[in-house]
């Protein structure tokens, strides 16, 4: 195999990975607030679920963000765990879209592609206009990776060591699943850049259609099981969806090589293109899964009941704000209240996923802490829309003084959920950096989120209960988080000073430290709220 060969096939499967990555990713900021409105909105019955599932990952073309998303409307208490099943067999049916767009002869227009997006990207002002831009960009350099891919692997086609190498994986139908498998698992458990891989070795006339199969098939399993390893330490509900779309892959699997002998009778007579039939194949395996595994969904369910037990915390996102109460404001100003607690909830799990994720980095974490913002941002845009129109109706003299505190605690909370999702970036910093912090830093940034989760404990029964000894005791717990912050940025300069603590790491604590203490300032703004301190 010469240089120049091996060149081609690694750039053009560097260039492949990078596309499909710019692809989802921008689709994904292009089309959340949608996917997110799907998802909640149609997951019901199983059949609706499916289909929202089906047409989410259409649209977006990331199973990874579909399924984030979904796991994030599960916490919620948006969907059921039923729903959220269904939602995942039709999003693994929706993302096989990608496939056959592999398998689409687009080589020809990939350059106009690329020519236009970069266009869109450089004289567009507005980042919505420059993320469609990176997605044309995006579709055409997955196209030039693929083509450049299967160009070098056409040339190896013919070596006697390529068709020794290949003949004991064509043979065995074990090795080409492990191989799907493996192959997946090694690309972050996208099976589409699988799939796209398998589809350049076909092009490249290296594989037949039976080998191809077992790999398909592989690569179907080896995507949930990223997701297996992820789910662990998170709660009940997330590591019950997990398993579940494990069990239907690894029941697909056994479905699939039970039918070996139907796809090979069948998709050569629906088309004779290798990459078509090897897209027809992943299409197949996940209908099966969809079409068997939908009407078992409440049996699966009590099964993952039973294995993974513990309760779920439901999470709500506006469920309090009844339209009716508006022309009542008393009940109103309750929901609203009702609301907030909610909000806090939401808040409060942020933390704590932050503080994991100081310990010990998790990109899952990371993403339901996107999701968990983003439903920050939305309850605050729909509670501040409600109060609005509360003030529409003639209000008692309380009522006025209580709607513009009830408009402060809900810009604290948004304030607080931003500065938990700044935590969580800066130990995504640390952990791409290859930081580290000293024994005593981390033993200060334990006690300091302790103390922020007491914090945010009686902050949670002043608001829910209108507890004013609650309120109270938040004025001492912040007085001692400022005393501890102020102490332990001194002990900050020491340990710089002395050398058991460098200047990169040093300066990613001391953000912690800021972001910490302006978590506590907005949680005694809203304490204060109650207590009628200050300004409110």
């Amino acid at each position: 195999m010469g240089i120049q060969t091996s060149l081609i096939i690694i750039g053009g499967f560097g260039l492949f990975l990078y596309g499909m990555h710019l692809v989802g990713d921008s689709l994904h900021k292009l089309s959340h607030n949608l996917l997110k409105t799907m998802v909640e909105a149609l997951a019901g019955g199983r059949i609706p679920s499916a289909l929202a599932g089906a047409a989410a990952a259409v649209i977006i073309q990331s199973y990874t963000a579909t399924s984030v998303t979904v796991a994030g409307a599960l916490n919620a208490g948006i969907i059921r765990l039923s729903a959220a099943l269904a939602v995942m067999l039709g999003a693994n049916l929706g993302i096989t879209i990608t496939a056959h767009i592999l398998a689409t002869n687009l080589m020809d227009v990939a350059p106009f592609f690329v020519f236009i997006g970069a266009l869109y990207y450089f004289f567009t002002p507005k980042t919505r206009n420059k993320n469609r831009g990176i997605a044309l960009f995006a579709f055409g350099l997955l196209f030039i990776g693929l083509s450049m891919m299967s160009e070098g692997m056409g040339e190896l086609a013919g070596e006697k060591g390529v068709i020794d190498f290949l003949r004991p994986l064509e043979t065995s139908p074990f090795l080409m699943v492990i191989t799907g498998i493996m192959a997946t698992v090694l690309l972050k458990g996208s099976a589409n850049a699988a799939i796209g891989l398998i589809i350049a070795v076909a092009l490249g006339g290296m594989i037949d259609l039976q080998a191809s199969l077992y790999f398909v098939f592989g690569a179907n399993v080896g995507g949930c099981l990223i997701g297996l390893v992820e789910g662990r330490g998170t709660n009940p509900a997330n590591r019950r969806l997990v398993l579940g779309n494990v069990l239907f892959n690894f029941g697909g699997l056994l479905l699939a090589l039970a039918m070996v002998s139907l796809y090979l009778a069948r998709l050569p007579l629906i088309s004779e293109s290798l990459p078509r039939q090897i897209a027809l194949a992943h299409t197949a395996f996940n209908l099966v899964l969809l079409v068997v595994f939908l009407p078992l969904i409440p049996v699966i369910v009590k099964f993952l009941e039973r294995v993974v037990p513990g309760e779920i915390d439901m999470k709500q996102e506006i469920r309090y704000l009844n339209e009716n109460f508006i022309s009542t404001p008393y009940l109103a100003i309750m929901a609203v209240t009702r609301e907030l607690t909610v909000m806090l909830s939401l808040c409060m799990g942020m933390l704590d996923k932050a503080e994991a994720c100081i310990v010990a980095y998790n990109h899952k974490l990371k993403n339901e802490i996107i999701f968990d913002e983003e439903s920050v941002d939305e309850m605050q845009k729909n509670i501040t829309n409600y109060l609005v129109e509360i003030t529409r109706n003639e209000l008692t003299d309380r009522e006025r003084r209580l709607i513009p505190a009830l408009l402060h605690s809900v810009n604290d909370l948004e304030k607080i959920a931003d500065y938990c999702e700044d935590i969580v970036k800066l130990a995504q910093r640390v952990f791409e950096e290859n930081l580290s912090f000293s024994g005593a830093a981390g033993e200060e940034l334990e006690r300091l989120f302790a103390k922020t989760r007491t914090m945010m404990k009686y902050t949670y029964r002043a608001i829910d209960e209108n507890d004013a000894k609650a309120a109270q005791l938040t004025l001492t717990i912040k007085k001692e988080i400022d005393e501890l912050i102020a102490q332990y940025k001194l002990n900050h300069v020491k340990r710089l000073e002395s050398g058991t603590c460098t200047n990169e790491p040093g300066l990613v604590f001391s953000d912690i430290l800021t972001d910490i203490e302006h978590i506590n300032d907005h949680l005694l703004n809203i304490t204060k709220g109650i207590l009628h301190i200050g300004k409110r």
